[in-house]
């Protein structure tokens, strides 16, 4: 059996990693090819089309597997190579087209008509969709005759180890990792540690058009792969999720909840139903301080608390385990595309 793997260029390294959504496009793909005879892009890794997914046109018991979204270009083949003969469509849903208009600048009418109309015929199309999160399934229409997975944010499990502890710093450093595109909050973000004494702003990820302007107590490292993202982990005290809080962030997952957990430094997190649920679900309530408005009285007040907040390495990471990508996504694979146990109008855990 042939999988048609539809992305834009596969993240085939972890070097290539550079932003949340190729975490798990990264993880989708390693595993498909463990576990698959062939796995088939479609685009080469110079971004341009590989022809050869037109072998799916012949291929009758063929697999269609899209990350969403992964261009309209994308988008539209596999809407017109699933129509001319009966395929099976597997979705997995990083985000949706709403997300505009709640983190970023929203999509000019036209074009958000036409995102929003392939959006859902993918979603009607598809015989099995991953989301990372419950609270997604609202901005689905379609929901009789297909399985669903819900599969939280993960970690590596080659990435499940220990992580050293440095302290005695003169100056603490607190950590952003993620867009800086975030409805003008980073902006607010970084004009608050501007004021503070005897703590330090470190930055990484696209600007994505966002001014960022460094001073004494900001620094902006631009964008790091995900194995130095790692490596900075173990120079800081406390990691942000500074997210803004609305219908769509409530009900959504970030990414990189799993690698800030997996840290084991306290975070600071906008309070968030999907960040509580996930962080409660795993136990680990108290490796987390949460903010309702990002102002300089509440983050002096959470950065003087979580100087009291003591995490068990060891027991931080022996809970994230169940949480490892490759085996939640070789479930997915032996479920649905192995054994072709596809249950209608069911939701499963992963």
């Amino acid at each position: 059996m042939k999988i048609f793997f539809f992305d834009w260029a596969p993240v085939r390294k972890k070097s290539e990693i550079l932003s949340g959504g190729h975490v798990r496009r990264y993880y989708s793909w390693i595993t498909l090819n463990k576990s698959m005879n062939k796995v088939i892009p479609f685009r080469k890794d110079n971004g341009k089309i590989n022809w050869k997914i037109l072998d799916c046109l012949c291929e009758k018991d063929a697999v269609i597997w899209v990350e969403y979204g992964c261009g309209r270009v994308a988008h539209i083949f596999v809407l017109l190579l699933s129509s001319i003969r009966q395929k099976k469509i597997i979705l997995n849903v990083h985000d949706f087209v709403v997300q505009q208009k709640y983190y970023y600048k929203d999509y000019t009418f036209f074009k958000k008509l036409q995102v929003h109309l392939l959006e859902q015929l993918l979603l009607y199309r598809a015989n099995t969709i991953i989301f990372s999160w419950p609270g997604l399934i609202e901005y689905t229409k379609f929901k009789k005759k297909k399985k669903f997975f819900i599969m939280p944010p993960g970690i590596g499990a080659d990435e499940l180890i220990v992580p050293t502890i440095r302290k005695n710093r003169t100056k603490k450093t607190a950590l952003y990792f993620g867009s800086m595109q975030r409805k003008g909050i980073m902006t607010n973000i970084i004009d608050l540690f501007s004021q503070l004494k005897g703590w330090e702003l470190i930055l990484i990820g696209l600007k994505e058009g966002q001014e960022i302007i460094e001073n004494e107590n900001v620094k902006y490292l631009g964008v790091k792969s995900h194995d130095e993202v790692n490596d900075i982990f173990e120079k800081v005290d406390v990691i942000l999720i500074p997210l803004p809080k609305n219908k769509y962030t409530n009900k959504t997952m970030i990414m990189k909840i799993g690698y800030a957990l997996k840290s084991c430094r306290p975070l600071i997190a906008t309070n968030l139903d999907g960040i509580s649920e996930y962080v409660s679900m795993l136990k680990l309530e108290k490796n987390v301080l949460y903010m309702d408005e990002w102002n300089l009285k509440n983050l002096k007040e959470a950065l003087q608390n979580v100087s009291n907040i003591n995490i068990d390495p060891e027991k931080t990471i022996e809970i994230l385990k169940p949480m490892a990508w490759e085996p939640r996504y070789n479930k997915i694979i032996e479920d649905v595309i192995e054994n072709k146990n596809v249950v209608s109008d069911k939701i499963e855990w992963v």
